[in-house]
């Protein structure tokens, strides 16, 4: 695919010319210095990728893939946010071969940012109409606590369709876990949950133990619940 390839050259070379080396510095350390950074912001690196998103449209899904992975393969942090953007501008050519694509990007370059994204517009978007609970139940019982976050984030954006079951159950079982992003997971979810069904999610409360701030964050928009 020489025309997709060129184009993948070109972006590389203008988002290269866009290099900020101070930003860089500061959004790597906010990062904890997991990934090196371009330093583009989001809205220059948004106007940067416009033409190369568009362009996408109209190749065929295994092109969209092919290069998704490979933008996942370069070390700065921004070209991972482009293929996201990539992947979710092509919705309508969403098939199995792209949520392997989803799952094989979700277990590389794992940082917060990277899986809430994949969670909730990618897997969370393909899951709303391909139920998976299995897969659920398998990512839930994972020692990978990134898949743990993506087993309780995936419905963030279900709202009234969010499968309470699956979402309580994913949260009874990792619940013990200490981890700090399990644990802030668990209050997002809850919170989100609490927007269109704050009944649900206070009868759920008062029947199970959560961590303080597990609780907290499910509660910052009712502060006067227990009290």
């Amino acid at each position: 695919m020489p025309a997709t390839k060129k184009l993948l050259a070109e972006l590389n070379k203008e988002m290269r010319s866009h290099a900020h080396p101070g930003q860089a510095k500061a959004m790597a350390a906010y990062m904890k210095d997991h990934f090196p950074f371009l330093g583009i912001k989001q809205p220059t690196r948004k106007e940067i990728s416009k033409p190369f998103i568009k362009a996408s449209r109209e190749w065929e899904g295994m092109q969209v893939i092919e290069l998704a992975r490979s933008l996942w393969g370069m070390p700065e942090r921004e070209f991972h946010y482009v293929a996201m953007d990539l992947l979710e501008a092509n919705r309508k050519k969403w098939d199995t071969q792209f949520f392997d694509c989803f799952l094989y990007l979700a277990g590389k370059n794992q940082w917060w940012d990277s899986i809430d994204t994949i969670a909730s517009r990618l897997i969370g978007k393909y899951l709303y109409s391909h139920p998976g609970k299995k897969l659920v139940r398998q990512w839930t019982a994972s020692e990978d606590i990134w898949m743990n976050r993506i087993a309780l984030l995936y419905q963030l954006n279900y709202k009234e369709k969010t499968d309470t079951k699956t979402l309580f159950t994913t949260i009874l079982k990792v619940k013990h876990k200490k981890d700090f992003f399990i644990q802030k997971a668990v209050g997002w979810s809850l919170r989100q949950l609490y927007r269109t069904d704050p009944g649900t999610v206070k009868t759920f409360l008062e029947s199970v133990e959560l961590s303080p701030l597990a609780k907290r964050e499910a509660l910052k928009h009712d502060m006067a619940f227990g009290q």
